[in-house]
């Protein structure tokens, strides 16, 4: 009998919610799902994709945590296989991969073909490869390929040769159409015709079985959207026939609380759905309100009522209706009417109550064909109610002295261009005092263009030749 662990979307370094917490949380989410199958006597481990959550700016605690565990797996003396999944492939053009340096340390096999004036699906010689035999396994393995995936399964279906009385499996970092809706997706068609006995995916985050394809999930919750669904790694024991057993690994609690505040003593509400047994968990609360009930609650406030959990961290996420049309019920007079949508209209802003003086200047426009009279009353309104501005002045005063501020501010940007000239200069005099050339000191400012650099990214597919920045 042959057993192996299926685990795929670990998503280590994921810092969720700016959580160095969260980040330990992925890993030790990681360690308990390797630990469980090498308990199992597992024969060896397949990772479907996403080991890391991003592709670069990789920091050192995150390699030590994949580095850390793997290298217990080697100790065990149980081989590693991999894909690479969108968070771990390569940027366009470069070729060298996380997984590859992870392979290049011997902690896994890292399987994805190549391409040249075509597929090339060769067996793993130790550095590279698209397909592995141990024993009687045979193990294909396909990276992520976003929106040409289907056209890579389809050029990779006719190259896989079967290994006869053996069991063979087909692992890719893909998606399968009608789970969740996301990038890469491919009908299950594609893959139920492979001539493989398994079919080890990764992408989407939630657990499902169909035939003979297995998604395990991923091992955390990386979206409050995933909770929801059942996650963890497989189980698979093989013996002619499959048996595949989903391994559920303890991750961090969630409190999810959806309220609607109306009032101030709906607050309450919110209180006794955070009542709930949890520990230390994330917290997170979409609350619910009006615009104008928005200004009364403080943020901070909301976040005290999930103390009594210990939370790990508390987010709040607003939905915030706009309350701006209410419905007038009492005086129905016109000008009561207007004055009050004019009110709900501007309470949302700084202005103050100025509802009358809306109402006057509308009047102003719809009764008076006196053009001065207007202009005045608009002046007055204006001008009259800030006081850093000047106050019954015509509309050309305000102008010319627009024009003068104008004038400052071309003097001021003049002066700070002849300082940036001066600085010029001085250097140019710093130079000459140390007798330094004109072309000696063209070499100075354009000596780091010359810089010999190693380019690590490259190293193994130049033999680590030097470039020039």
């Amino acid at each position: 009998m042959i057993r192996f662990a299926h685990i795929a979307d670990v998503h280590l370094g994921y810092r969720q919610y700016g959580s160095e917490e969260r980040a330990i949380d992925f890993a030790q989410a990681f360690m308990r799902a390797i630990k469980k199958a090498l308990e199992s006597k597992v024969d060896f481990i397949l990772i479907a994709g996403d080991i890391f959550h991003r592709k670069s700016e990789m920091d050192p605690l995150t390699l030590t945590q994949a580095i850390k565990v793997l290298e217990k797996v080697k100790k065990a003396g149980v081989p590693v296989f991999a894909v690479e999944g969108n968070h771990d492939s390569a940027y366009f053009k470069e070729t060298f991969s996380w997984l590859d340096y992870l392979a290049q340390q011997g902690l896994l096999v890292n399987l994805k073909p190549r391409f040249e004036d075509g597929i090339v699906v060769e067996e793993w010689d130790g550095k590279s490869g698209a397909y592995a035999d141990l024993d009687c396994v045979r193990i294909y393995g396909m990276k992520y390929y976003g929106s040409m995936t289907e056209k890579v399964l389809e050029m990779y279906s006719k190259k896989i040769r079967r290994m006869k009385n053996g069991l063979n499996i087909f692992m890719a970092h893909a998606g399968i159409e009608g789970y969740v809706k996301i990038h890469g997706c491919v009908p299950s068609t594609k893959f139920h015709r492979l001539n493989v006995d398994y079919v080890a995916l990764g992408h989407i985050h939630r657990s499902f079985v169909e035939g003979k394809i297995h998604n395990p999930g991923s091992l955390e919750v990386c979206d409050v959207s995933e909770l929801g669904f059942d996650r963890g790694f497989f189980l698979v024991d093989w013996d002619g026939e499959l048996k595949a057993e989903l391994i559920r690994v303890p991750a961090r609690d969630f409190v999810v609380v959806t309220h609607e505040v109306r009032k101030e003593s709906d607050v309450k509400g919110l209180k006794e759905k955070l009542s709930v047994r949890a520990k230390e968990p994330v917290v997170y609360i979409n609350l619910k309100c009006s615009r104008s009930m928005r200004k009364f609650l403080d943020e901070e406030v909301v976040k005290s009522y999930a103390s009594h959990l210990s939370p790990l961290l508390v987010k709040v996420r607003w939905e915030v209706t706009d309350d701006s049309f209410r419905p007038l019920t009492s005086d129905v007079s016109r000008e009561s009417i207007e004055l009050k949508i004019l009110a709900q209209l501007l309470e949302n802003y700084d202005y103050g109550r100025i509802e009358e003086e809306v109402v006057k200047l509308k009047n102003a426009f719809s009764t008076s064909f006196d053009v001065k009279r207007v202009d005045e009353f608009i002046d007055g309104l204006l001008f009259g109610r800030h006081a850093d501005r000047p106050t019954g002045k015509s509309t050309g005063s305000w102008d010319r002295e627009t024009d003068r501020e104008d004038s400052k501010d071309r003097s001021k940007n003049k002066d700070m261009k002849d300082v940036k000239t001066k600085e010029k200069d001085r250097k140019e005099i710093e130079y000459s005092r140390a007798g330094k050339t004109r072309t000696e000191r063209k070499e100075i400012r354009t000596e780091h263009e010359e810089e010999e650099v190693w380019d690590w990214r490259k190293a193994y597919d130049t033999g680590g030749k030097t470039r020039k920045r």
